[in-house]
């Protein structure tokens, strides 16, 4: 099992520097967050376990041509091009593999794409337009448009989100998805924060590996597809329950991003809940998803999570599995 951070590489970085603290905290490397479409003048080729896709949050209506229903926050191709990198949807498809092959240049062993549609009012109210199902078939249906770009040897690994989309990682929808898939070199990354939000009724660290793995049981041999692990811990349900399902009348960037961290805290495990997820799942590659208040790798974070898996004091290797 490969141990990682999540993390994202700025311009002037240096990978020695980073690379210090990461092997120091006894981890193979980072999960690097990549964004755009060209490839980073300050590659971390060397640190780079697997590269997180760049994600849109709402895409359903765009790419299936639901104009009335995007109009409203996407009026003219301005704003479309804006959010989308362009005002077609064989456009967007190119941005799409731009990105791979940005992330493609940091040698990953694996990529990770989310799989969710929310539109911000739904962000609220939770009542969605399209089901999981829809959201499921055409993801299949985009990334196998762009795979080609994927090398063999890449894994391929799909998120699952609280929003319509893998989120109920339910064995029907896991079975039906990996059928329209293209290839063999397609599986699973378990968010563990994003899973526990699927539940407001967790109060605890244990209530949320028993959540987890009791999921896991009825994957049966599925379970072999988590390939990867996001390790993090979100127990947001008093606020789950006391927001209101009325957006609000400003919903710009800040006020999204506050409600949006409010349900999907990023907090470090505490407790051997760690252990019985990890030892659960048994992922090929557990990265900590966790960020400093700046986004920059935080120690005391990551201290306390390794802590948690039994791994911190043991060079941060798992001392409990053997692959």
């Amino acid at each position: 099992m490969k141990q990682s951070v999540s993390h994202y590489v700025m311009p002037d970085e240096k990978e020695e520097a980073t690379a210090e603290l990461v092997h120091r905290l006894g981890l193979d490397g980072i999960e690097n967050l990549i964004y755009g479409d060209e490839p980073s003048s300050n590659l971390f080729t060397s640190l780079t376990v697997g590269a997180h896709l760049r994600f849109w949050p709402r895409w359903m209506d765009f790419y299936l041509g639901n104009t009335k229903r995007y109009k409203k926050q996407f009026p003219d191709e301005k704003a479309l091009t804006a959010y989308y990198g362009a005002s077609d949807t064989d456009g967007w498809l190119e941005e799409i593999r731009k990105n791979i092959r940005a992330a493609l240049a940091e040698k990953p062993e694996y990529l990770v794409w989310h799989v969710a549609d929310c539109t911000l009012e739904e962000a609220w109210t939770r009542q969605f337009y399209y089901t999981s199902k829809d959201v499921l078939r055409e993801t299949a249906a985009i990334y196998n448009a762009v795979s080609e770009e994927v090398p063999e040897t890449v894994e391929v690994l799909f998120e699952n989100i609280f929003w319509p989309g893998l989120c109920r990682l339910l064995p029907s929808e896991i079975d039906y998805f990996f059928s329209l898939l293209k290839g063999s070199n397609v599986g699973l990354v378990l968010d563990t924060g994003h899973f526990m939000n699927t539940n407001p009724d967790l109060e605890t660290e244990a209530d949320g590996a028993e959540y987890i793995c009791a999921m896991a049981e009825k994957l049966g041999s599925m379970k072999k597809l988590f390939r990867g692990m996001h390790l993090s811990c979100s127990l947001s349900g008093k606020y789950q329950k006391s927001c209101t399902a009325v957006p609000p009348e400003n919903m710009d960037g800040e006020t999204v991003m506050m409600h949006i961290t409010s349900i999907d805290q990023h907090r470090p495990f505490t407790t051997e809940a760690a252990r019985k997820i990890v030892e659960c799942i048994e992922p090929a590659y557990l990265t900590h998803e966790l960020f400093g208040d700046y986004g920059e790798i935080s120690e005391e974070k990551l201290k306390i999570q390794l802590a948690a898996i039994g791994a911190y004091g043991s060079g941060g290797k798992s001392v409990f599995l053997c692959g």
